[in-house]
């Protein structure tokens, strides 16, 4: 099956999502073309490209994170709480990672779906 396109932008990420819908606000018929480097866990190409993914976004997640625990082990105390027994439950920083990372991701997906 063949498709005609009048724009088509390669990557899907901050350039590339960005682009498209730009394009496509103009009335032009648009094609985005996305690798799977980054798939959802359906197996789908995901828009973000590598910062959104795998970059930016989710290593200031885990930072936000490891920030909260600092401030809870070591400095609560200065404000006269005591706190015993931190600890971190890896599989859920992970997951408060991964429902950041498919929020946002979400979010382009619905843009280009409008």
């Amino acid at each position: 099956m063949s498709q005609n396109f009048d724009v088509v932008v390669i990557g899907g990420g901050p350039g590339g999502y960005i682009a498209a819908i730009r394009a496509a606000q103009l009335g032009f018929k648009v094609a985005c073309a996305e690798s799977n480097a980054y798939d959802d866990p359906k197996g789908e190409p995901r828009l973000g490209g590598t910062c959104l993914n795998v970059g930016c976004i989710p290593s200031k997640a885990l930072l936000a994170t490891s920030e909260e625990y600092e401030n809870i082990a070591h400095h609560v105390s200065d404000h006269g709480i005591t706190v015993k027994d931190v600890s971190v439950d890896v599989k859920k920083v992970i997951a408060r990672k991964d429902d950041i990372v498919t929020k946002m991701t979400g979010g382009i997906q619905f843009l280009f779906r409008k």
